[in-house]
């Protein structure tokens, strides 16, 4: 493109790698850097600002990326070329890479990629699309390789190159081919410290019992970093929960792009040399709950908040469909619901929406209470046990007898792997024996949890949910939705709204039949305390319209 009317154009540089190791490296940031200020220079161009980052192309949560783009649309018109080395360097996912070409365009901004050299027409939109769609199926090609294999390291034992736990610390495993392999062991400058923590936790100081908070304090008193940092109760509350520090690191919990929880049955125990005993780790596990305000006689004070984890931002396509959290004015006397994508992403993200907590709260608990209580509505939500028969019955009978036969297996494949231990054929310090024995365990669990949940239903016998019994709970829902007592309410509506979407001129509100069945069975029981919280519910009308203005 030299020569192509570049001379005097305003040129913001953007560079990008996928990791932190990479930056911190200095290896692929300033080549990128580097080639793009020469084109500049070939070009006669004008280079205004340099941006430069680590982080995923699949999405646009990247803090620069999102600085440069609201520089770039900002109002005094203070550029005319993003360039990058590369298109991928900008996106790896197809769609966003057009959404943000097109709203550059709109502001007379292009995108210049180095290396790829395209014009400025219709064929050459076409070219770079088909380019786009390229690199994403590629990224995600490689991210099903790369996965596929980290698994298979992981449940041989290995690990897989993460920051290790505090008191852990990495060794090389030799290979017979290929390149050597690392496992965890104890870091001895550090491995006394997690055990003065459990033990401190547990015993307290001399100054008396202490909580998560006191022990990060107490350890910056001491000195104590982690990471060259100061100690915070959130890595506190990690430590101490750690399964690491009894034997097994869980690979595969979250997926790592959305954070979200995976099934147990896709977790992946990785054995470690164990640093605390199970009984040290589980008294501090019990000391924690018994500790925790959200479970205790002060969960009143610490959860005010109806729709805390259940409000997002938007509905029918007017937001960003973010997470609201609770925010309170700059005097601090007034509370809102704010869309989080805003606080976290900035204003190109979503331009924000703000709600009064307490009239978000009251439309939300009027629409449960006017709604879902009406005895017709919680029959036709209710069906399914209404119409409950023989053949229900006979299907959980079933399910219960397959699960235990799967306990039954389970035990003798436990039992196998013991006796090959005990016959010497493996050793007991073997990583695929602890993996193996760690997989069946987990196992176990899983299907006896299922079994309980099976024998409780089958033990309810004839107690069938009628409509008077439903009639009854929806009496006693708006009783409790509209009483005097906050701490009911907030449990009723997190037992029962799942999510909230919050739009411009009307809100959605759902949540999970389910739900609504283990209501209906509690509310049988005198006394019985709301149940924890699998099809959804809905309000009768599809959204929820605001108060007339």
């Amino acid at each position: 493109m030299a020569g192509d009317g570049l001379e005097g154009k305003r040129v913001v540089i953007y560079a990008r790698v996928s990791t932190s190791r990479q930056e911190k490296n200095d290896l692929s940031l300033p080549d990128q850097i580097g080639t793009n200020e020469r084109w500049i220079e070939d070009n006669g161009a004008i280079q205004t600002r340099t941006y430069s980052e680590f982080g995923s192309a699949m999405d646009d949560s990247r803090p620069k990326f999102q600085e440069m783009i609201a520089w770039a649309e900002s109002e005094e018109h203070p550029v005319d070329i993003v360039l990058v080395h590369s298109l991928s360097r900008l996106f790896r996912n197809a769609l966003h890479f057009m959404q943000y070409r097109d709203r550059l365009r709109c502001r007379k901004v292009r995108i210049v990629s180095v290396t790829q050299n395209f014009g400025d027409d219709p064929a050459s939109d076409m070219a770079i699309g088909m380019l786009a769609i390229s690199d994403e199926y590629h990224s995600a090609e490689n991210a099903k390789h790369v996965k596929r294999t980290m698994i298979a390291n992981a449940a041989a034992g290995f690990w897989n190159g993460q920051t290790p736990p505090l008191g852990f610390r990495t060794y090389a495993v030799p290979q017979p081919r290929g390149k050597d392999r690392t496992k965890l062991e104890h870091d001895p400058e550090t491995v006394n410290l997690v055990r003065y923590m459990f033990k401190t936790y547990l015993e307290g100081t001399a100054d008396g019992p202490v909580g998560v908070t006191t022990l990060a304090a107490h350890l910056n008193q001491r000195g104590e970093r982690i990471g060259g940092k100061k100690f915070s109760h959130s890595r506190v509350h990690d430590i101490l929960t750690n399964t690491a520090y009894i034997g097994y690191v869980l690979y595969n919990r979250r997926c790592s792009r959305t954070g979200e929880l995976r099934p147990e049955t896709e977790w992946i125990p990785i054995p470690v040399p164990p640093v605390v005993s199970e009984e040290t780790f589980y008294a501090v596990r019990k000391q924690m709950a018994d500790r925790d305000p959200k479970m205790g006689v002060d969960a009143e004070k610490t959860n005010t908040s109806l729709l805390t984890k259940r409000a997002v931002c938007g509905c029918g396509g007017d937001g960003c469909g973010s997470t609201m959290g609770a925010r309170t004015g700059k005097s601090g006397n007034h509370s809102y619901y704010a869309c989080l994508g805003r606080a976290n992403k900035g204003s190109t993200k979503c331009p924000g929406r703000w709600v009064p907590r307490m009239e978000l709260d009251t439309i939300v608990t009027e629409a449960v209470a006017d709604h879902l209580t009406q005895p017709e509505r919680l029959n036709a939500l209710l069906q399914t046990w209404l119409d409950r028969s023989a053949s229900a019955v006979t299907e959980r009978k079933a399910e219960l007898k397959r699960l235990r036969a799967r306990v039954t297996a389970l035990d003798g494949e436990s039992a196998l792997v013991i006796k090959l231990v005990r016959n010497k054929t493996f050793s007991p310090d073997d990583p695929h024996i602890a993996s193996e024995i760690a997989n069946i365990r987990a196992q176990r669990i899983s299907a006896q949890a299922d079994i309980d949940v099976i024998e409780r239903q089958l033990e309810a016998g004839d107690r069938r949910i009628t409509p008077e019994i439903i009639a009854n709970f929806g009496d006693l829902l708006r009783r409790k939705l509209r009483g005097p007592d906050p701490q009911a309410r907030r449990e009723y509506v997190q037992l029962l709204v799942e999510r909230v979407e919050v739009g411009n001129r009307a809100i959605r509100i759902t949540g999970k039949n389910t739900a609504l069945e283990r209501a209906v069975i509690a509310s049988q029981n005198s006394g019985a305390a709301v149940p924890k919280a699998d099809r959804k519910w809905c309000t009768r009308r599809d959204s929820n319209p605001w108060p007339s203005d």
